[in-house]
């Protein structure tokens, strides 16, 4: 009696059964693995997050900019309360709000950009005349940028003076947001004022 061949592991049929048990086992190893799951999962959230966070940082910074031009309007306008422009601001027109703009920049430092500060000095003999005057020449209105007729105006003892200090600044992060953009693509129009009465001083003989 011929003995029956016995089965090696050369035989075709062990192979090729072996790799059907195998890719199960591999897929399931695969469901299971937990490795680098992390770093997907912020990869989902990191663009939004870097975005909620540049957006953060610029509101920050154009609020700050606007409290800075708030103060450096308040106390260059000092100037202008106690008659000290009298003999500060002697120029034309042009050479006082050139000289009162400045000044306001020296005092604002290097959060405002000067180049795109524009500045309004007008005085008025009552504050219902000066709310009219400001509201009709609101320097932001149907989504520009209109500071036509803006310049300096030297106030008189006792009179009413509005100054505005309007600053184009310019949006980095937040180009997309309708809340901060007011003035065209990327760019938010910043106004700074303050409303006074002028203390009865003595101006210079003309």
């Amino acid at each position: 009696m011929t003995p029956s061949p016995i089965a090696t592991e050369t035989d075709a049929a062990v192979p090729a059964n072996s790799t059907r048990l195998r890719r199960p086992h591999l897929l399931a190893r695969f469901r299971r693995a937990q490795e680098g799951a992390t770093a997907v999962e912020f990869g989902f959230i990191a663009l939004p997050f870097l975005m909620l966070l540049a957006a953060i940082m610029e509101t920050a910074l154009m609020f700050w900019t606007s409290q800075v031009l708030e103060e450096a309007v308040s106390q260059t306008s000092r100037r202008l309360l106690t008659g000290e422009s009298q003999t500060r601001y002697v120029g034309t027109g042009p050479q006082n709000t050139t000289k009162f703009r400045e000044d306001v920049c020296a005092v604002a430092t290097t959060m405002v950009d000067c180049s795109k500060l524009v500045i309004d000095v007008r005085t008025y003999s009552s504050f219902a005349g000066a709310k009219t005057g400001t509201d009709g020449s609101n320097p932001i209105s149907a989504g520009g940028l209109n500071t036509t007729g803006f310049g300096f105006n030297q106030p008189q003892p006792s009179q009413i003076v509005v100054v505005r200090a309007v600053l184009e600044y310019s949006l980095y992060f937040t180009q997309w947001s309708s809340s901060l953009v007011n003035i065209g693509s990327g760019r938010r129009g910043i106004v700074a004022s303050a409303t006074f009465r002028t203390e009865p001083f003595n101006a210079p003989a003309t």
